[in-house]
């Protein structure tokens, strides 16, 4: 990742904020981008003001994404990397989905997604390309009950993933979804009644649904978003990159 740029959203946490650590211990530069600027500030902290820089926002908010980027293009001129990290969960089930829930996870998980990459797509171009990974999820290939808004917008950030990599290919972005299945970040803590314990009870019978049986870690999920950023990967676009433990065999 020597000198490479990225954009990470979600960074202040879970999967955002290894990918950052690791991305920067890599050699590369990046924006760390999210809602809680005292957590990206603390991050920052971490990795030295020479390796990053912090914009706080929202990804679904009119005109948060363009902040980040032209950030990005003042600091460093180019962008290598864009990592559609962030989201949000609430579990219910259609009936019991309002319109405002289902309005908040569809501009979490899919309108953020898609205002970060229509900001970003210049600034990769000028560079002669680039990469996109979207964080979607395995919910986002197969539903499971109560979880109806998450799933449709995890699984419109599938297609918005496949149709931006066909039609970006000649401009040298590649774009790929992966998809994990159950990862030890904090977007669970609400999960089994709220306390530790009943988080750690929550991981341990999720674990037990994988046929690895455990649940994923964010070094796992950062490791793979690390090799998608790198030459190694230079003929993936398109793809869906389930990493799940299994679960989606189940």
């Amino acid at each position: 990742m020597d000198n490479k740029i990225a954009i990470i959203t979600g960074a202040g946490s879970g999967i955002g904020r290894t990918t950052a650590l690791r991305y920067c211990e890599a050699g590369g530069k990046a924006a760390l981008f999210g809602r809680t600027e005292s957590k990206l500030e603390a991050l920052a902290a971490e990795l030295g003001e020479d390796h990053c820089l912090v914009v706080s926002g929202h990804h679904e908010t009119p005109g948060d994404a363009e902040k980040v980027v032209e950030a990005v293009r003042e600091r460093w001129g180019r962008l290598d990397l864009l990592f559609n990290n962030a989201g949000t969960y609430q579990p219910a089930t259609v009936a019991d989905t309002s319109i405002e829930a289902w309005n908040e996870a569809l501009a979490s998980n899919l309108t953020g997604p898609f205002m970060m990459t229509r900001a970003a797509l210049p600034l990769l171009r000028e560079n002669g390309g680039g990469v996109i990974v979207n964080n979607s999820s395995t919910l986002g290939l197969r539903p499971v009950p109560g979880s109806a808004a998450y799933c449709a917008a995890k699984a419109g950030l599938v297609m918005l993933s496949k149709s931006c990599a066909i039609e970006e290919a000649g401009n040298g972005v590649r774009v790929i979804a992966i998809c994990p299945g159950v990862v030890d970040t904090p977007i669970h803590l609400g999960r089994g009644g709220g306390s530790e314990t009943s988080h750690r009870e929550f991981l341990e019978a999720a674990g037990d649904m994988h046929p690895l049986g455990r649940v994923g870690t964010t070094d796992e999920l950062a490791s793979l978003v690390l090799f998608l950023a790198s030459d190694d990967s230079s003929w993936t676009t398109g793809s869906v990159i389930t990493v799940d433990g299994g679960i989606s065999l189940s």
